[in-house]
């Protein structure tokens, strides 16, 4: 299969190599950024490059696109993708806004391609046997948390970041934004959520929010609590507790899951080149998408599972402090 990628930046290092290994060839790359084209070639790179993914899109007969930019491009790009013809697999999160949920996901209908939503750390095996464990007996109550370090350089290194109009947020739509969506797959969509959401650290140099907490609720009585803050000073190991129907608790840190306290590690490859903290799953979910294209079986993670955390965020950002219905 032809694949392109759109966005030469930082995770397109975890994109590159795992095309490959899934059988595809990259035949086309795109980037506004000569200065990132041109790293490109000297590294050896023989994918014919644009500086227009529109361009790109008319030129090229392309099976798969892969979406790589900064969040704000994400909604017209995979609708121009999908309307091309071509196979979607774009880079959380699914977009910011949510009047861009519906035209996406009626683009992905109309087109009769497949919209694919790079949450990997639903490929993590931990995630898997939760999910497991889970469909024995649900989860009744949980607890996650996201606490990193993110400095006024990192928000310096792109000048989208720390801005609502292209960024769409700061540490939810981000960095916690995998925690929440495996806390939404092992317990449900809640009903209501109540959050608040601040700027404790970096205040005057970001608009967008460093640290946030919400309490999440269902109509059946079950509830879990989220917390994330990219305000601290080192990152620490990304943590999921979660109490089952039956009273076992699973607890996720990291690649690690353990039941009632005893733990069981979890191993499997990981293509190097990337931060520890977007763990090992792009590998497994860009092959899983490819096989699924081959195989002309559905993608698990479309745009409707996509939209699902997306909605959970911007649920947190309306909520300044009162319990509010999610729609």
């Amino acid at each position: 299969m032809k694949a392109a990628i759109i966005g030469l930046g930082c995770i397109s290092v975890l994109h590159r190599p795992a095309i490959a290994l899934a059988g595809g060839e990259l035949v086309a790359v795109c980037d506004n950024d000569k200065a990132k084209l041109d790293r490109f070639a000297a590294k050896g790179g023989k994918a014919t490059m644009y500086t227009d993914y529109r361009d790109m899109l008319a030129r090229e007969q392309l099976d798969v696109v892969h979406i790589c930019t900064p969040h704000y491009l994400h909604a017209e790009m995979i609708i121009d993708a999908l309307r091309a013809g071509c196979n979607v697999l774009c880079e959380k999160p699914l977009c910011i806004r949510e009047e861009d949920i519906d035209r996406i996901l009626a683009a992905e209908a109309e087109s009769g391609r497949q919209l694919a939503v790079c949450h990997q750390n639903r490929y993590n095996q931990s995630s898997v046997e939760a999910l497991r464990l889970i469909s024995e007996s649900p989860a009744v109550s949980g607890f996650g948390y996201v606490v990193w370090n993110r400095d006024a350089a990192y928000y310096a290194s792109g000048d989208w970041r720390g801005k609502w109009d292209t960024e769409g947020g700061g540490v939810m739509i981000n960095q916690a934004l995998h925690t929440l969506d495996l806390m939404l797959l092992l317990m449900g969509d809640p009903d209501t959520v109540q959050a608040t959401c601040e700027n404790r650290r970096l205040s005057g140099v970001i608009e967008v929010e460093d640290t946030a907490s919400a309490l999440f609720r269902y109509a059946d009585g079950r509830m879990f609590n989220f917390y994330a803050s990219n305000a601290n000073a080192a990152d620490f190991p990304v943590e999921m507790v979660l109490r089952t129907a039956d009273k076992r608790t699973l607890t996720l840190t990291g690649a690690t899951l353990a039941v009632d306290g005893e733990a069981a590690s979890f191993s499997h490859g990981k293509i190097e080149g990337g931060k520890s903290e977007w763990g090992n799953g792009h590998e497994a979910l860009i092959s899983d998408f490819y096989s699924c294209i081959r195989e002309n079986r559905p993608f698990p993670i479309n745009g409707k599972e996509g939209a699902r955390v997306v909605r959970a965020i911007l649920g947190m950002y309306r909520s300044n402090s009162e319990e509010i219905p999610l729609k």
